[in-house]
């Protein structure tokens, strides 16, 4: 099945009592379910933009090099399959606190100025404190979702890696607060 279908998200069914392997495949399936959604039905360059503006932190925790390959896919009008090749590898890489702390540190540079003093330093100090795993992943990413309910911030309002499942299923999901580390860390 994995040689016929590379990019499909498969985990042995043991690995799944592990909570962040159990997110790591949880956040493949919807990212590539809404992928799916996109491209099921007829589709503009601008609707792919779009699509993969939603996917830019999520994209950079899990493999920064595939997101500016697809990004340069999408600017140039390239195929649906080399763009669905691309997303899909880069949610198939695992995502590292490094890469993580690094695209949370993008959605500030795209907020932090707009933000007051204490919150600025706040945030970043959070993002630090991640980095160095001195602090769960769920603090900084719930301060930027706080920040983003406002509708000040929407483009932030829009990233997929706040809220990477269905509200429903995040809520039973507890991983990423519980366990301090994005899908797919261990």
């Amino acid at each position: 099945m994995l040689r016929a279908f590379p990019l499909l998200a498969v985990e042995d069914e043991g690995r799944l009592n592990d909570a962040a392997l159990r997110e790591a495949f949880c956040e493949r399936i919807f990212a590539a379910a809404r992928l799916r959604e996109l491209l099921r039905r007829p589709w503009q360059r601008r609707d792919l933009m779009a699509f993969h503006a939603r996917h830019t932190l999520q994209l950079l925790a899990h493999d920064p090099a595939r997101y500016r390959a697809a990004g340069r896919v999408v600017a140039g009008g390239g195929t649906e399959v080399a763009y669905r090749d691309l997303f899909l590898g880069a949610m198939a890489s695992r995502a590292t606190p490094g890469r993580t702390a690094n695209a949370l540190q993008h959605a500030y540079s795209r907020i932090g100025r707009r933000l007051g003093r204490a919150r600025r330093l706040d945030l970043l100090a959070r993002i630090e404190a991640y980095r160095r795993g001195e602090e769960p992943l769920g603090v900084p990413v719930a301060l930027l979702a706080h920040y983003a309910t406002g509708g000040e911030f929407g483009w932030l309002e829009e990233q997929t890696f706040l809220r990477p499942f269905p509200r429903q299923l995040a809520r039973a999901s507890p991983a990423r607060s519980a366990q301090g580390q994005p899908a797919g860390e261990g």
